[in-house]
């Protein structure tokens, strides 16, 4: 089919607001928020929410929400435009620098929530075995909330360690993956 340059942008444009509306989503976020974001990098000029909406077939109200998100996230900003009077926006396109702030703000926070409440059962069962000692299922399941307590502390240097400096390494963990495969076999 040939198209004039306007219509293969707009259908380009389409085409990967969509896709990132889907990754987004998949990511607990809401799709508006990967449409915008993505209309927003692949324009070259800021624009106001009146054209973000028309050209994501979105509501304003949604586009409002979404925007105020995207601010909230530090993934887009408000953009100074001479003579508008219209608010105009644009996308922050360091990609890195989104994901890793977005992991340090979320899955950073849930393995750290997971190190503490497995460290309370920890303790938990230790406080038990102290006041009872020799229980088998006691022990049984202390041996295997330490396991998971392990496997969350070293989940949480990994997601720390890409939050920071935005690599991934797999170092910390080969004798913990050791570990758990002998401890299915115990």
């Amino acid at each position: 089919m040939n198209s004039t340059p306007e219509e293969a942008r707009q259908r380009a444009v389409g085409l990967a607001a969509d896709t990132m509306g889907e990754i987004v989503a998949f990511w607990g976020f809401k799709a508006s928020m990967g449409r915008i974001w993505t209309l927003l990098y692949l324009s070259s000029d800021p624009l106001p929410a009146d054209v973000i909406a028309q050209r994501t077939q979105l509501s304003a109200g949604a586009v409002s929400m979404a925007l105020h998100d995207l601010l909230q996230w530090g993934i887009a900003d408000r953009a100074m435009v001479p003579g508008a009077r219209k608010r105009h926006y644009r996308a922050a396109t360091d990609v890195w620098a989104i994901v890793r702030r977005i992991i340090r703000q979320r899955e950073l926070r849930l393995v750290g929530r997971a190190v503490e409440r497995f460290s309370e059962a920890v303790r938990v069962l230790e406080d038990s075995l102290a006041n009872h000692p020799g229980d088998p299922s006691t022990q049984f399941m202390l041996q295997r909330l330490r396991g998971l307590l392990q496997l969350a502390r070293i989940g949480y240097k990994l997601v720390e360690g890409f939050a920071d400096v935005g690599t991934f390494t797999l170092d910390p963990i080969r004798g913990a993956l050791s570990y758990f495969g002998r401890e299915q076999h115990a």
